[in-house]
């Protein structure tokens, strides 16, 4: 990828111009990388990695259009099995991504008890490898964004706790074609039956989240805009692929 994108660069004339030559990719993801491991702000990059405000470029360019998204659709093409494991998780919102332009619901920041925070939706494959991520903010009901997180649901079998015991969420995946193993709740007067076989894989998509939240940008948002942090977010989830899905 890195050698095609400055193959590209060099074949468009972009150094005949004048000016800054261009960066590097290689060391732009190096920058990345170093960024989503420290979490530190931009303007605090080493001065190895060239300009900051270069490497920022690229990664507002990558998130405006979906890079890390798009790569990682075409890494879960990669599924056999049709089950999908789904959960949501909080994350705290920093004091440096507080009052973005719009207001904060537009950028998925909700408030709880435990201040702002916003919440990863995380659908994943029966080995916790993330195949669709989204934000929401962090006071939503994580089972009215099921349905969005599914791009082909027939004949799937959608795997969560019983946050997700929804008559409603129910009826709209079986709707869909797909198949669902929630828990009852404890207030449910007439309990479902489970296959706590196929239930007992849920924790994979708990150690998905954990591993995503070893890296610091993950476990706190520093981004005011929401596309930015997914963008970051999708950047560490396809890692977790390149280490352990293929």
């Amino acid at each position: 990828m890195v050698g095609a994108a400055q193959g590209a660069a060099q074949k468009n004339g972009a150094c005949k111009l004048g000016g800054r030559p261009p960066a590097g990719l290689d060391m732009v993801l190096d920058a990345l990388f170093y960024r989503l491991r420290n979490a530190g702000p931009w303007r605090d990059l080493p001065e190895g990695f060239g300009p900051w405000r270069t490497i920022y470029g690229w990664y507002r360019r990558w998130a405006r259009e979906g890079l890390w998204g798009r790569m990682l659709t075409r890494l879960s093409r990669k599924v056999k099995n049709r089950i999908r494991l789904v959960d949501g998780t909080h994350v705290r919102v920093h004091q440096c991504a507080a009052n973005p332009k719009g207001g904060a619901a537009a950028q998925a920041m909700g408030k709880t008890r435990g201040g702002r925070n916003t919440k990863i939706m995380a659908l994943t494959d029966a080995r916790g490898l993330a195949v669709k991520l989204s934000l929401i903010e962090g006071q939503a009901y994580e089972g009215n964004h099921v349905v969005e997180l599914l791009d082909n649901p027939a004949g799937l079998m959608v795997v969560g706790d019983k946050g997700f015991d929804s008559d409603k969420l129910r009826a709209q995946l079986e709707e869909l074609g797909a198949r669902h193993c929630f828990p009852s709740k404890s207030n449910r007067r007439k309990k479902r039956r489970l296959n706590k076989k196929l239930y007992r894989q849920r924790y994979r998509v708990e150690n998905y989240f954990c591993r995503l939240k070893r890296w610091a940008c993950s476990s706190t948002r520093r981004d005011k805009l929401a596309r930015h942090f997914l963008s970051i977010i999708e950047f560490a989830s396809v890692i977790d692929w390149l280490r352990y899905g293929l």
